[in-house]
Parts: C-alpha cells; sequence; structure tokens
C-alpha cells in the first residue's frame, strides 16, 4: 500500500512538474501583441449585384502580419495613419485597393510621393468607440511608428445603444469581454475569471479562437443583407420617436475625450470624421429597399425606427462629434455634411460604393493636404517633394 501511495505521489510530482515547465514554455512563446485581424488573414468577397449594387468583380481582403489591412511599414515612409472604425471603414466588399483608407494613402503619394505616407485599416463591423479606445491605446503603444489616427465613428454607438435600451444583456459587461470584442488576438488575463483561465495553457483554448467567430459580418455574397432588407420591409412597426439619448450622448462624449487622451499620451494626431448615411426624410421607395438597419435583425414583425427618426439620431451623435473636437480643439473631417445622401454613394444605409469610396477618400485627403505637417511636403509647381530620411514630426497643428 505504502508503494502504491508512493507511485502515486511520483506521479503527481511528475504531473506538476510537466505542467509547470509546459507552463513556462507556453508563457514564452504566446504573443504580447495585440491584433484587430487575424496576421495574414484572407478572404475573398463575391458581392451579388442584385443585392448589392455599385461594387464590381470578386474582392479581396487582405491582412498582413500586423493585424492590419494595408501594405507593411517600410523604411521610407515618412508619415502613417491608421484608420479606426467599424465596416464603413473596413469595407468589407470593397477590395483592399478600393476602400477609402488606401485611396487615401494613394492621393497622399501622389502629391508627396510615392512611398512617402502609409494608411493603415483596422476597422471591424460592430465595433464602436468602446472598442476604439482599446484600438486606439493599445496598437499605439504597439506601433510607436504610427503618426496619427483617422476615425470614422459615431453609427455604431448610435445602433448600439438602440439595441441595448431594449436588450441591455447583449452589452459587453466586462473589460475583458471588451478585449475579447476588440481585439481578434491580445495578451493579458481575465482577471475576474477562475485560475485556469489565467494560466498561459488555458489562454489559447479561450482566447485564440475568438477571431474564427469574429468573422465578417457580411457574408460573401450579401444574402444576409437581402435576408435582413426584408425582415425591416416586413416590420410590424415603424417607430417615429426615438428614446431618450441623452445619457449615452454623454457616455459617447466621454468616451471620445478619452480617446483623445490616450493618442495624446502617445504624443499622436488625432482626425475624427463625421458619420455619412443614406437617410435623409423623403427617400424614395427604391431608396427605402436598400435599408436593413434599425432595428433587431431577428425575425419578420419586429418593430424598427423610420428613417427620419435615424437620421435626428445619427444627426445627435455626428453634432455630438463634433462639440467634442471644438472643446478638445482636436481635428475634425465632416464628411457627413460634403458627402450626398444619394445611392451613388450607399449601397445601403451608411456601406460605401466603389464610387463613395473614391468621394470619401477625396474629401479627407483634400483636407490632410491642406494642413500641416502635409501641406508643407506637397508638389510645387511639378517640382519633386521634399525627401529624405527624417520623418515628419507626429504633432499636427491644432486646427483653427
Amino acid at each position: 500500500m505504502r508503494r502504491r501511495f508512493q507511485q502515486v505521489g511520483l506521479s503527481l510530482v511528475s504531473l506538476a512538474l510537466f505542467l509547470g515547465l509546459a507552463e513556462a514554455v507556453a508563457r514564452c512563446s504566446l504573443t504580447d501583441a495585440y491584433y484587430v485581424w487575424p496576421p495574414n488573414f484572407e478572404e475573398d468577397f463575391d458581392p451579388d449585384p442584385t443585392i448589392i449594387h455599385g461594387i464590381t468583380g470578386t474582392s479581396r481582403l487582405t491582412i498582413n502580419s500586423m493585424g492590419i489591412r494595408g501594405d507593411p511599414f517600410a523604411e521610407e515612409q515618412r508619415y502613417r495613419l491608421l484608420a479606426v472604425g467599424g465596416s464603413t471603414t473596413i469595407c468589407t466588399y470593397l477590395d483592399d485597393t478600393e476602400t477609402w483608407p488606401y485611396l487615401v494613402q494613394e492621393r497622399l503619394n501622389a502629391s508627396l510621393g510615392s512611398g512617402t505616407t502609409w494608411v493603415g485599416n483596422v476597422g471591424r463591423p460592430g465595433h464602436a468607440s468602446s472598442q476604439h479606445l482599446l484600438q486606439v491605446t493599445e496598437l499605439l503603444r504597439q506601433h510607436p511608428e504610427i503618426d496619427g489616427v483617422l476615425l470614422l465613428v459615431g453609427i455604431n454607438d448610435f445602433l448600439v445603444t438602440l439595441n441595448f435600451l431594449e436588450r441591455p444583456w447583449r452589452l459587453a459587461s466586462s473589460r475583458y469581454d471588451l478585449l475579447k470584442s476588440a481585439f481578434s488576438i491580445f495578451p493579458g488575463w481575465d482577471e475576474g475569471a477562475p485560475w485556469y483561465r489565467r494560466t498561459a495553457l488555458g489562454r489559447p483554448r479561450w482566447r485564440v479562437p475568438e477571431w474564427i467567430e469574429n468573422r465578417p459580418a457580411q457574408d460573401r455574397q450579401g444574402r444576409s443583407v437581402a435576408r435582413w432588407r426584408a425582415y425591416r420591409r416586413e416590420a410590424s412597426a415603424l417607430r417615429a420617436d426615438l428614446p431618450d439619448l441623452s445619457g449615452p450622448l454623454i457616455s459617447y462624449t466621454r468616451q471620445l475625450d478619452a480617446i483623445i487622451d490616450a493618442a495624446e499620451a502617445e504624443d499622436a494626431r488625432v482626425i475624427f470624421m463625421t458619420q455619412p448615411t443614406l437617410w435623409r426624410p423623403g427617400l424614395s421607395q427604391a431608396e427605402l429597399d436598400l435599408l436593413w438597419t434599425g432595428g433587431p435583425r431577428e425575425k419578420s414583425g419586429d418593430e424598427y425606427y423610420s428613417v427620419e427618426a435615424l437620421a435626428v439620431g445619427m444627426k445627435l451623435y455626428n453634432d455630438a462629434l463634433r462639440r467634442v473636437c471644438r472643446d478638445r480643439e482636436t481635428e475634425c473631417i465632416d464628411v457627413a455634411a460634403r458627402l450626398p445622401k444619394e445611392p451613388a454613394v450607399f449601397w445601403d444605409d451608411a456601406h460605401f460604393t466603389e464610387e463613395g469610396a473614391r468621394r470619401v477618400a477625396e474629401i479627407v485627403a483634400g483636407t490632410l493636404l491642406e494642413r500641416e505637417p502635409l501641406a508643407g511636403l506637397r508638389r510645387l509647381d511639378g517640382e519633386e517633394p521634399r525627401r529624405g530620411a527624417d520623418r515628419i514630426h507626429r504633432r499636427a497643428a491644432a486646427p483653427e
């Protein structure tokens, strides 16, 4: 009996030593980096033109080794911007070379010289200001080479608020839940979790597969969009009045303030963009048939908000952003005020067609080239722009 107890004890000690060694190896091998998208992820989309107009051919979504949609870093780049936002930033159905962040890069390089600027893209469908704050905080620390962030924000905060007021259990309840929604892969520990979820051996099972579940919200052809449009057309009622948004708008402005603080802590430039949409009173029936948001998207017969109510709500969120930018002397590009509300620009409520992405890029790139520090690098009278090994200082002058 004593020999058997000794054998069991030796087995337990050996198992403990093995697990301890495995834990040590796992801690050394796991990444300490944050990835919004899984590194080197690729997916093709073939949008059905009868569902999604204004986009032609097969589109490829390609993520680089940093978890960013865009080119890798290169020595000749003198100015780097990171686009942060939701689905209207990542532009899932558009090819890599047709998204507005990539086109901003192309237009800047056409004026400043090939390879001078870099614009990366970490938009993800459904992301709102709570995810944006984590991404700005961690990615600027992780990539000090990035000089500033472009943030197209507001619509998901608005739509999530409408859903949360009726379905509060759907909102992330902890920082760990927010990290899981903001990043596909991330370091750190779930401080409130059982001990086995706070080990390196337990982390891959609980964390790494998140990217598999958090794939693009749109399917490859757009059939889910057709189904959601049918749900909206078959709504039991269209609500004309919004709920009280005063509290959510206060929370939203606090999140924007926190994003500014996080970027300034890393000496990075912050450039907000107001969110344009198709929503406006007087849409034709053909235009109304393009819409699918403003409701639960679960089944026929649910209630939705009217397009007039959605337009009012989006204006409230854009106005809140404008006020924060004015009060904090932070840059704002008012894309919503400059982009026409027409189907040539949007294939649904707010997502851009190829033409829409080109127009957004023209507005953004044109504004950036008028402001320092890029204004000093523009081509003058056909001369080559200033080049050299020195990078542009990260901070830009505050807008007037």
